[in-house]
């Protein structure tokens, strides 16, 4: 992923995750498991997943669940390379309520830039695209041809970010999805211009400029805004400021917070029926909690300030590859 200072292009140092470690954090938990340390329970009902004690098979009637019916959007990350530095995520939109999944593979990246906190930015707020990275690959800065993946088919489309601008030299370094317009991307170039395009055509939109002087852009983008934002190449400070490493907001989506499975929030809930999952919690306060032990999916509701996890709906069909992290859960789109 290329980065921009003074002309020069030069690679993010601060790359926030690799699914390799997560793999390894993956495998510990199940040789755990079977070492009898996590106590769990078998339910073929279940589509075979494992669940933790504090896991109940009964609905709860005081809890609005039709907010679980419709198609979730699930990111899972598979790791590959000699030590796990190319990473793949997996699409999976998943009804819990009917069983009904499909799923949808990105290229792989290798040393992506994207933490889990900016997961979000790499799908259009109507669902219906993604894109592999926030950091755009080698082939296309010097093409300047963009592209997006669709997720309800195998198709793609093309942005050429040049033709759309105006500027036949652009450079496109980074990019991410406006999360409040349906299908907009913000583009930083190596001009430190930012531009607005939506994944439809037509003109893109020069929205403004990065900061100027002692900064670098590594492919920063704020987790709930999507604007991008620069870093000090001798501190954590950003510009605009409070992003980085000084940001611990909750990722927040529809009204409700996302927890990818490497979140604090989500490590301070009740134990998980996951090994490993990834959760959202609506505006009703109602964590959903998906799990991705095993190729079926499986889902769990956990009631405001509740104890106990309770399954819901029905397994996915076998769609899950062999997962190394989990750092997405989307709601159905508005419709």
């Amino acid at each position: 992923m290329a980065a921009h200072f003074k002309g020069a292009h030069m690679r993010p140092t601060h790359v926030l995750r690799s699914a390799a470690p997560v793999a390894a954090a993956v495998t510990a938990l199940l040789v755990t498991a079977a070492c009898g340390d996590v106590k769990v329970t078998s339910d073929s009902s279940k589509g075979g997943s494992d669940q933790d004690s504090t896991a109940s098979p009964n609905p709860s009637a005081d809890v609005d669940t039709s907010a679980a019916d419709g198609d979730w959007l699930l990111g899972v990350q598979t790791a590959g390379g000699n030590d796990g530095e190319k990473s793949t995520t997996v699409y999976v939109t998943y009804n819990p309520t009917t069983g009904q999944a499909k799923a949808r593979s990105m290229p792989g990246v290798t040393a992506a830039s994207a933490s889990s906190e900016l997961a979000p930015l790499l799908v259009s707020a109507d669902r219906r695209w993604a894109i592999p990275d926030t950091g755009i690959s080698n082939s296309e800065v010097n093409s300047g041809r963009l592209t997006v993946y669709s997720l309800a088919s195998d198709t793609t489309k093309v942005i050429d970010i040049r033709k759309a601008t105006g500027d036949d030299g652009l450079r496109a370094i980074g990019w991410a999805f406006d999360p409040e317009r349906a299908d907009t991307l913000r583009v930083v170039d190596t001009a430190n211009r930012v531009w607005v395009v939506n994944v439809a055509g037509g003109k893109a939109t020069k929205e403004g400029t990065l900061a100027k002087g002692p900064w670098v852009f590594t492919n920063g983008f704020n987790h709930n805004t999507g604007e991008p934002y620069m870093e000090s190449i001798d501190s954590d400070a950003t510009k605009p400021a409070g992003n980085g490493p000084a940001d611990t907001s909750p990722v927040t989506r529809d009204g409700g917070t996302v927890l990818a499975d490497d979140s604090d929030a989500l490590a301070k809930l009740p134990a998980s029926p996951c090994r490993l999952g990834a959760a959202f919690v609506d505006a009703d306060g109602v964590t959903w909690t998906f799990c991705a032990d095993k190729p079926a999916l499986t889902t769990y509701y956990l009631p405001k300030d509740g104890t106990q996890w309770t399954a819901y709906g029905k397994p996915s069909s076998p769609v899950d590859p062999v997962a190394a992290a989990f750092p997405l859960v989307l709601p159905p789109a508005a419709q």
